[in-house]
């Protein structure tokens, strides 16, 4: 029985053996040199996140009482989408309306950087959008109805993160302090294909320059696809296990040799 015992100990342990863990590596921001390069209105408060905001730092949001530049992040403006050179789709490798989703673009900010990918490889991030575009103060028939977003870049695929519609929720302890936000919520984006992959997060202000929206972007890692290894037959690591037992126990008790 005590060696059956340890037979299954093996055949646990040889499981074991065979098993990859999930390595996750840290995109931080600041490190120095960055490999993130960024266009407009970006701020890094921190290693880990990144804030960016569609604030022109000129006289955005005047309508709600603020002064210039209140929702601006860095103190430098956030920059044209596509009429003038440089802007924001050139930044991006885009088309020069390849950000106008329902709406005109007209200014924006991002973040971007390049990253070498296995198949099956995760890349994971927290977000938060905030906007005024909903607030009380804007004028009624303009309220909700220019509908700025965030985004996430993977080459030339755009994957909305976030619009006007998502921020439902009061934001009175933001450092800079936009009337709305959606909260913040983890992604996960995977790479079905291995390769080199440029990547990017941004924030757009559609059909006007004058009411900001801003992105926080927080925790992106890229977590790495075990690598997967041929599991043999349940039968075969037994039978492999018991010749191991058995050559084992033959040595601890040799058979006697007739004289």
């Amino acid at each position: 029985m005590r060696n059956t015992l340890k037979l299954f100990g093996l055949i646990a342990w040889g499981s074991l053996l065979i098993s990859n863990p999930v390595k996750a590596a840290d995109l931080d921001f600041n490190t120095n040199p960055s490999p993130w390069s960024s266009f407009g209105d970006v701020y890094f408060s921190n290693s880990k996140e990144a804030l960016l905001s569609t604030d022109a730092n000129l006289d955005d949001d005047i309508q709600l009482g603020a002064s210039s530049g209140d929702f601006n992040f860095s103190g430098q403006p956030a920059g044209e989408v596509g009429f003038v050179s440089p802007n924001l789709t050139e930044f991006l490798g885009l088309n020069a309306d390849a950000l106008d989703i329902n709406g005109v673009a007209y200014e924006g900010s991002a973040i971007k950087r390049t990253l070498n990918v296995n198949a099956g490889d995760s890349l994971n991030f927290q977000r938060n959008f905030l906007t005024n575009e909903n607030s009380s103060l804007v004028s009624g028939s303009f309220r909700g109805s220019l509908n700025d977003y965030s985004f996430l870049l993977v080459n030339d695929q755009i994957k909305k993160l976030a619009d006007i519609n998502d921020a439902t929720q009061s934001n009175p302890n933001f450092s800079v302090a936009f009337d709305k936000e959606s909260g913040i919520e983890t992604f996960k984006y995977t790479f079905n294909n291995a390769g080199t992959y440029t990547i990017a997060f941004g924030v757009v202000d559609l059909d006007d320059y004058t009411v900001s929206s801003a992105l926080s972007v927080r925790n992106v890692s890229l977590e790495s696809n075990p690598i997967s290894q041929p599991v043999p037959e349940p039968s075969t690591i037994i039978g492999t296990m018991v010749a191991l037992g058995l050559s084992a126990l033959s040595k601890k008790y040799p058979r006697h040799q007739k004289k």
